[in-house]
């Protein structure tokens, strides 16, 4: 049986902001990819892509993941369209169309055999609640009713079609949390989506180029995408995914948190429960976006190797000579001594004068309640 298949990403008309998510990056890889990968994995290789996405935004490595066709605006539709017809002149028997959105991890066989042994002209996807996954199974003998369906936007049949259920796992990555649980889901390897990368030690997963710092820190479940930094000091830590080219400054510590592709995040910070990329964080359990106008504390790499080379080069060059200068021009603060025996001699300043002290009662603290002046100090490990 020769099965194709069209995946739609886009159409923001009603409301939808599906499309970034489904091309984000997930534990290495974009869903978009892993959804590709699902469908050649059960034997159907002709895969076609079709967006509204700028290519510019798309990820890098379309051209092993099906054909990919940009259809920008009302122009989607009639790609759709345009592309089923090509498929059933070129001898496909059934075209599954995928609006992906929703992220499932279904059998496509099992669909495919429930659509060939009922006969329908369209079999659609439904959760356990009924409520259609924007998965279709469509005879080539029926174009007239996938035209219908492409262009009332999958909103509308022209008859009725059968209902397959399926109730595996789906997200829905609608929202940033749906895409942070999505990392989570597949760090604790619930379901099938896997980490791209080594295992380095249980639950630690560390993409190809990707270096840690050896006083760092890096605690599982947690993933290290490819090209990604993690520098002196940091901790990285609880179903934390940092995507490729992350880079981790001295001294901050990232906790449940994503971190979409080329992310900075300075040196110092505390980062926790939120997806962070485009100099922008997202806090998940407050609901609030904010953006970042100091690239210092949050900022954006290229996606170009030679650019990122060069500005790694340029903070390097600007480093040294005035390193070098402050070293000649400083003045020092101390005073040196006569000779040694005079410097051995000569008592501390601090013990010259004696620092007044003050009786003061401490007011009343709740037991419930810490004190403002009483410093925490967070440990991570046993060490």
């Amino acid at each position: 049986m020769d099965v194709r298949a069209v995946v739609v990403i886009g159409d923001h008309s009603d409301g939808n902001s599906q499309s970034p998510y489904a091309l984000a990056d997930v534990l290495g890889k974009a869903v978009v990819f892993r959804v590709v990968e699902q469908l050649q994995s059960r034997d159907i290789h002709d895969v076609t892509v079709i967006t509204d996405v700028a290519c510019e935004k798309w990820p890098t490595g379309t051209a092993a993941h099906g054909s990919w066709i940009h259809a920008p605006g009302e122009q989607l539709w009639k790609s759709i369209e345009h592309t089923f017809d090509a498929l059933v002149q070129n001898g496909a028997e059934i075209v599954l169309v995928l609006r992906l959105g929703t992220y499932t991890e279904l059998d496509y066989h099992n669909l495919l055999r429930f659509h060939v042994a009922r006969h329908p002209h369209i079999t659609s996807v439904v959760d356990s609640h009924g409520v259609p996954l924007g998965i279709y199974a469509i005879s080539a003998s029926r174009r007239n009713h996938a035209a219908q369906l492409f262009r009332h936007r999958f909103q509308q049949l022209r008859c009725t079609c059968e209902h397959f259920l399926f109730d595996g796992y789906t997200n829905h990555l609608s929202s940033p949390n749906h895409l942070r649980q999505l990392a989570i889901e597949g760090l604790m390897q619930r379901i099938q989506l896997r980490p791209e990368g080594e295992q380095v030690k249980p639950g630690v997963w560390i993409g190809r180029g990707a270096q840690v710092h050896k006083r760092a820190r890096v605690l599982g479940p947690s993933f290290i995408g490819a090209g990604s930094r993690v520098r002196a000091a940091a901790v990285v830590t609880r179903c934390t995914a940092l995507e490729h080219h992350t880079v981790v400054d001295c001294g901050t510590v990232v906790e449940n948190t994503t971190t979409l592709p080329y992310t900075y995040l300075g040196a110092g910070l505390d980062v926790t429960h939120s997806v962070v990329g485009h100099s922008k964080l997202y806090n998940l359990k407050r609901g609030v976006e904010v953006e970042f106008s100091d690239p210092r504390l949050v900022g954006q790499a290229s996606s170009r190797a030679p650019l990122r080379a060069a500005g790694s080069l340029l903070a390097l060059a600007s480093f040294f000579p005035a390193q070098l200068l402050r070293g000649l021009f400083a003045s020092s603060q101390r005073e040196c001594p006569a000779s040694l025996p005079e410097a051995i001699a000569t008592p501390a300043a601090a013990l010259e004068s004696t620092a007044p002290i003050k009786a003061k009662t401490a007011p009343a603290v709740d037991a419930g309640e810490f004190p403002a002046n009483l410093v925490i100090a967070r440990r991570y490990g046993n060490e």
